[in-house]
């Protein structure tokens, strides 16, 4: 996954989010026949719209993996990225389970659960810096 990871990595963040965006389409089309078997088009509403919440928290958090800053904080860059990774998805689920309704009983939170999954291993991908080089520890005299 390394070589990869970095190709992903050297995209512009246009090229990025063009990846983001093709990787929850491809899974909205793995997932659309299980959601029209179950709801119809109930079913295919609600898992665009878990798409759409999953795709745009991830985008949001590449955005914020390339804030500026030292290189040594990529990790808080990276825990910025979280946030609106998980913050949407979640207070969504959240906001629509407590409401209920078409969507809630169509199972948004599953489709939030799967869309999240591909978002979160591709973002984090695109996301995380490479390791350097391993050095040898040097003797000392």
């Amino acid at each position: 996954m390394g070589i990869r990871s970095a190709r992903l990595q050297n995209l512009t963040l246009l090229g990025q989010e063009a990846v983001l965006t093709l990787a929850v389409l491809a899974a909205y089309a793995l997932v659309a026949p299980a959601a029209w078997c179950q709801d119809g088009r109930t079913g295919l509403a609600t898992a665009a719209v878990a798409a759409g919440l999953c795709w745009l928290g991830a985008g949001l958090a590449l955005v914020a993996y390339r804030l500026p800053g030292d290189p040594k904080l990529a990790f808080v860059r990276l825990l910025a990225g979280m946030f609106p990774r998980m913050g949407i998805p979640l207070v969504a689920a959240l906001v629509f389970r407590i409401r209920g309704g078409v969507l809630a009983e169509s199972g948004l939170l599953i489709y939030l659960v799967l869309f999240f999954v591909v978002t979160l291993a591709l973002d984090t991908a695109m996301g995380l810096p490479q390791p350097g080089p391993l050095e040898r520890p040097r003797k000392v005299p």
